[in-house]
């Protein structure tokens, strides 16, 4: 028997031994197995279990079974379902990005209830556009690929070729790099009446003396993406198209055409450079941005631009850090072979806590981690 070989037969009396019911795929282990030689003894290297279940990027639920005296527990477990294939194009038929723009490369703590949340859907379709006179071109503001993401208040994803992936943006709308933005809650204080909205907007911005020509410039732009790539309401977006229209500096042309060839008013603006203009076509009928052209990122084409539910495929894709406390290691290494979590232990003395279960874990409980994330598990030595 070879070391592949013989680490299958290890994995599959380790399972059999915690969880009965589990079934080992070899042939996928096995290949697992050449690309990670080291394995502590006990479990310790459980990443090697992460291609179990193939790629699907839909992660399985698994709540602990029946606690029994000193810690213990019972664990159920199913197998992970078979893989179905991630997604290759948006909801609107657009080739997606291998990667997630803004990747969460740290756990994500998300509110309390935020799968039931409301988060902002956002489908766009990038077009390149020409820099101007002396502005070196950088990348579309979209991409030339599809782009489909959900923003939440506190949580965000974005859809990829891979599948659903965890993007950490916090709680806030970016605009355009500002240290200033708004939160949820600071977007659903603001009144939705224009010239009101004008003096909140502007006061924001407390080291300018307003009206100078950067808090204006400021104005103008935060009036644009509150009306397009922020989570306001429908009342607000409208008061903030209606302010920009309204704005010194900002050019009003009716009935143009998008990229799309959809009807809509078009407001331009100058902004940063000489030579930079930026601007927004807006279907005023529906209340709908349509596509924001801007002489030195390109075209963004709005496809969709709602406010809705997270879809509970997009939600499964995140890994949500179960509660382990009081778990015994064996309970503990059947969680993260389920949840294609690569956990590592470590030891802690603890006058309360028995000997053999689990006193922390690193995250903590519902954190929310991407597939193959490392979680550290304290484990209590006794007094």
């Amino acid at each position: 028997m070879n070391d592949e070989e013989q680490f299958a037969e290890n994995l599959r009396a380790q399972v059999a031994r915690v969880a009965p019911r589990i079934d080992v795929d070899v042939a996928r282990v096995v290949p697992a197995a050449r690309r990670h030689r080291a394995v502590r003894a006990g479990g310790v290297g459980l990443a090697l279990a992460l291609t179990l279940g193939g790629g699907a990027w839909a992660a399985t639920t698994l709540e602990p079974g029946t606690v029994l005296p000193g810690g213990s527990t019972t664990m159920p477990v199913e197998p992970s379902p078979s893989p179905t294939g991630p997604p290759r194009t948006s909801s609107e038929g657009d080739p997606l990005p291998e990667l997630p723009t803004y990747p969460a490369l740290e756990p994500v703590v998300p509110p309390h209830g935020w799968r039931e949340a409301t988060y902002f859907h956002v489908v766009t379709r990038g077009a390149p556009g020409q820099a101007g006179a002396g502005s070196e071109a950088e990348a579309p503001l979209g991409s030339e690929l599809g782009s489909e993401s959900w923003y939440g208040d506190g949580v965000s994803f974005e859809l990829t070729a891979q599948g659903p992936a965890l993007m950490h943006l916090g709680d806030h709308i970016n605009i355009e790099g500002h240290a200033r933005s708004y939160s949820w809650a600071e977007m659903a204080a603001l009144p939705t009446e224009p010239d009101a909205l004008h003096d909140a907007l502007l006061a924001h911005y407390d080291d300018v003396d307003a009206p100078s020509s950067h808090g204006m410039e400021q104005l103008r732009d935060i009036a644009a993406r509150l009306a397009t790539q922020a989570p306001a309401a429908p009342e607000l977006r409208a008061a903030a198209w209606e302010l920009l229209t309204d704005l010194d500096g900002v050019e009003v042309e009716q009935d143009v055409r998008d990229s799309e060839d959809r009807r809509g008013t078009a407001a331009t603006y100058q902004y940063g450079d000489d030579d930079r203009t930026r601007t927004v076509i807006y279907d005023e009928a529906r209340n709908l941005p349509l596509e924001t052209r801007d002489t030195k990122h390109g075209t963004d084409i709005y496809l969709t631009t709602e406010l809705t539910r997270l879809p509970d495929a997009v939600a499964d894709s995140a890994i949500e850090i179960p509660d382990l406390t009081a778990m015994t290691r064996e309970d503990v290494e059947v969680v993260c072979l389920q949840k294609h979590l690569a956990c590592s232990f470590e030891e802690q003395r603890s006058d309360t806590v028995p000997d053999g279960t689990v006193l922390s874990s690193d995250p903590a409980q519902g954190a929310l981690v991407t597939w193959g994330a490392p979680v550290t598990i304290v484990l209590s030595t006794g007094p």
